[in-house]
């Protein structure tokens, strides 16, 4: 996406520490409204899809409304970079009506005497608070900003909690890395600054909180020991490899990402204040810190999923998934969703829902994990009065072992829960899902479900660092919960984030005995295993006899999968090959097709429509 940065104004009414932007009296030439007037019309004329606002402090400005209405005229959307101490109601109602998109208001720490120390503005963060809520109650969409700087170090990881504390109306946290300032010890070392992201990261996913870092203020990722636990901060594509006043080093020859990484601030590289580097090695790394194309582009294209269910107690129809949100408070290795992405906005989830609910289709709300989404009580009474067959949820639970919000989910018609439980441990479960102490969570959450009308089935993914335990889970689930289902499903590789690799990807025969052991225990319990019909399950000759009655009779699409399914020369004179999808293309480059089985004829066993 093409953005263009227009500054409106050179002054403000804070005076943070850090801040080489701030002018101590205006430029008249550059501050008149002809002259501001004249770069904005510069940004639309130039075709920006966003246009900033930003300064100084724009909103000193008395024609700043009407700076905003002139830079909406061309359609682009129209961010104001602000510390919103300026912006009481009728205010926020202007810009609004004017056609502010987002603003992104900067809180430097939380508490008027820790922020207030870093602005030098008294009463400025309470002023900041007020003029959040005064811009999200007028419609306009809020991010918070928060500098990473030597002052606020210490303390700025307590700001997601403290934000969800609050009930702030924010959609996120934007870290912003300043690497100049009048006097560069205000500036953090970057391996302190690598250390403040990765806990204010962890932070936000404990509470739900989407964080990224501001792109305009780039740090390469290899400032972090482990960039997999922040790589959802990046949306990187091969545009952005070309900065000036950035320059790449020797370590970046070797990284996987230097075509599109631009390197480190100049200042820095001539300051010799580079900390140990961690290039980029691995192509699933590499994978994830990556965008295909513009993020609101890749937005758009995994918003909502499109597919037909095959065996279905509605019969053909149609399955619409909706991503609420694309972040989540775990990180699985097999998780095809890109986490980096921030949510798609309000307006076009609630225009997919109705999208569906005009097409009667069955509708999944998923994310990332969606009940991170404080509206999703919301969406899901709009789906049922836009007329969907069904709503489903697809959760880890974490959140769900809150009573309250169990409860609310099933009054608002949420009929079934898909909930991802990869392991009967903690110790299994955790490292999966690479979420240290959101096992027991989960396993709260379920508890809840289970209290409530809806119906809960357990999705466990067989991978290799879990099939062995898929029996142990089974009798997890058949005493603890025996009025679940438990969904089959085996670990994909279909997208570029998932590694294509033997460490991740089991062998169907490695899994076989297990999944075997699993399926005779849950029939002794009277349990229900499905999922081996999904693009997720088995090839059919692999499925056990007991589950093939599932399959259906329904012929797979020749474009089912996007093409990501294949078919080998074995599969050719199968009397069933018609309703299997056969192996995805990322397993048959790793084992090829000597495991499948083909039908010589149709078998008893298997249906006949």
């Amino acid at each position: 996406m093409r953005v263009q940065r227009v500054v409106t104004n050179e002054t403000c009414n804070q005076n943070c520490w850090f801040c080489n932007a701030r002018r101590p009296a205006e430029d008249p030439d550059f501050v008149a409204r002809p002259a501001t007037r004249l770069r904005v019309a510069q940004a639309v004329d130039s075709g920006a899809e966003e246009i900033v606002l930003t300064g100084g402090e724009p909103t000193l400005r008395s024609d700043i409304a009407d700076l905003v209405a002139r830079a909406a005229r061309g359609g682009a959307r129209v961010v104001l970079e602000t510390n919103a101490a300026l912006i009481d109601a009728a205010r926020a109602r202007a810009l609004a009506d004017a056609g502010l998109t987002l603003a992104r208001v900067q809180l430097v720490g939380w508490g008027s005497s820790s922020a207030d120390a870093v602005t030098r503005e008294p009463g400025g963060f309470a002023a900041a608070l007020r003029g959040i809520t005064a811009l999200a109650e007028a419609g306009v969409r809020v991010e918070v900003t928060t500098p990473l700087v030597a002052r606020n170090l210490d303390s700025v990881a307590m700001l997601p909690g403290e934000i969800k504390k609050a009930g702030l109306p924010v959609e996120g946290l934007v870290l912003v890395v300043p690497t100049d300032a009048p006097d560069r010890s205000e500036c953090a070392p970057l391996a302190a600054v690598a250390a403040a992201a990765t806990a204010v990261t962890d932070a936000g996913r404990r509470v739900g909180l989407a964080v990224r870092l501001d792109p305009s203020t780039y740090v390469p990722p290899c400032i972090f020991d482990k960039a997999e636990r922040v790589a959802h901060l990046y949306a990187l594509n091969r545009g952005n490899a070309e900065r000036p006043d950035f320059d790449h080093v020797d370590a970046c020859e070797e990284c996987l990402v230097r075509d599109r990484c631009p390197g480190f601030p100049r200042e820095v590289v001539a300051a010799g204040a580079l900390p140990p580097l961690t290039p980029v090695a691995t192509h699933r790394l590499r994978r994830r810190l990556t965008v295909m194309s513009t993020v609101e582009e890749q937005i758009e294209r995994e918003l909502v999923g499109r597919d037909e269910l095959r065996n279905s107690a509605y019969g053909e129809v149609a399955e619409y998934t909706v991503r609420v949100n694309f972040h989540c408070n775990q990180s699985c290795e097999f998780c095809f969703v890109s986490t980096h992405l921030p949510p798609a906005g309000d307006a076009a989830v609630r225009e997919a829902i109705a999208k569906a609910g005009g097409e009667g289709a069955v509708l999944v709300l998923s994310g990332g994990e969606p009940t991170l989404n404080p509206n999703l009580v919301d969406y899901v009474r709009l789906a049922r009065e836009s007329g969907v067959r069904a709503v489903e949820l697809q959760t880890n639970a974490i959140r769900l072992a809150d009573p309250e919000l169990a409860r609310s989910l099933a009054e608002a018609g949420i009929e079934q829960a898909m909930v991802s439980l990869h392991g009967s441990t903690a110790e299994i479960s955790d490292y999966i899902t690479c979420a240290p102490g959101t096992f027991v969570q989960t396993v709260q959450g379920i508890d809840e479900l289970s209290k409530t009308s809806i119906r809960v089935r357990l999705n466990f993914v067989f991978c290799d660092s879990n099939h062995a335990d898929f029996p142990n889970l089974v009798s997890m689930v058949a005493e603890r919960w025996p009025r679940a289902a438990i969904v089959f499903s085996f670990v994909g590789s279909h997208t570029d984030v998932v590694p294509r690799t033997t460490q991740l990807i089991p062998r169907f025969s490695d899994i076989m005995p297990y999944l075997l052991e699993g399926l005779e225990i849950a029939e002794r319990a009277g349990l229900d295993v499905c999922g081996f019909d999904s693009m997720c399950g088995l090839p059919l000759c692999l499925v056990p006899p007991a589950a093939r009655d599932e399959f259906s009779e329904i012929a797979v699409s020749d474009d089912a999968g996007g093409g990501e399914f294949v078919k080998g020369d074995v599969c050719a004179g199968c009397a069933e090959a018609h309703r299997c999808y056969g192996v995805r293309r990322g397993y048959a480059e790793l084992y090829g097709f000597d495991e499948l089985r083909p039908f010589a004829q149709r078998e008893a066993s298997i249906p006949t429509g």
